[in-house]
């Protein structure tokens, strides 16, 4: 399951134009002990040996990751689904560009289902021009939210304070386009 996750994360994080070289690490650190590590191009990807991840593992895993100069991105994958309290750190720290999978999640290519709807992040110039077309002058209160952790934002390597467009397709309507903006997590008032 674990070569297939790698094979999934390579598939996404090459598709954000990044690097996909992969190279195992080792740690000597007692903290780390039951995570496998790797880094595929800039992006540290911690694979958790324990059933049940918790929170305290998140910040053992960004400690780590800070620690060890890996700034552009961590992947943390769970053998089981994350509890409530779990994912709630986890959202805490999606500034840090954090992305917790179930690992389940990483056995094939969600964004090839003929359900999934395009999703991406719009660079400054596109965001500007979205934001003047539609007379949106504060997008944190003026667009649907989405969340952080949610699977195609994490595909995507979204953060909170993104912009991302939405590609729907209809029968009736045809393609059309739809703006939702980034937050860290959408059960919580900002």
């Amino acid at each position: 399951m674990e070569d297939k996750a790698l094979d999934t994360l390579r598939i996404m994080l090459g598709r954000r134009k990044l690097e996909t070289n992969t190279e195992r690490l080792t740690s000597d650190s007692k903290k780390m002990e039951k995570v496998t590590l790797y880094t595929i191009g800039d992006v540290l990807v911690c694979f958790s040996q324990k059933e049940k991840i918790l929170s305290t593992d998140i910040t053992n895993v960004i400690n780590f990751a800070k620690d060890n100069a890996h700034t552009n991105g961590i992947v943390l994958v769970a053998m089981s689904p994350p509890s409530e309290n779990v994912l709630r750190v986890a959202k805490s720290h999606s500034k840090d560009r954090l992305a917790l999978f179930h690992i389940w999640q990483l056995q094939f290519d969600i964004t090839t289902h003929r359900m999934a709807m395009p999703h991406r992040v719009l660079v400054d110039a596109e965001r500007t021009v979205v934001l003047d077309t539609f007379k949106i002058s504060n997008p944190e209160n003026q667009l649907p939210w989405i969340d952080s952790q949610d699977t195609m934002v994490k595909w995507i390597g979204a953060i909170p304070g993104d912009v991302i467009e939405v590609t729907r397709h209809s029968d009736t309507a045809g393609r059309s386009f739809y703006y939702r903006y980034c937050v860290e997590d959408v059960n919580v008032a900002q």
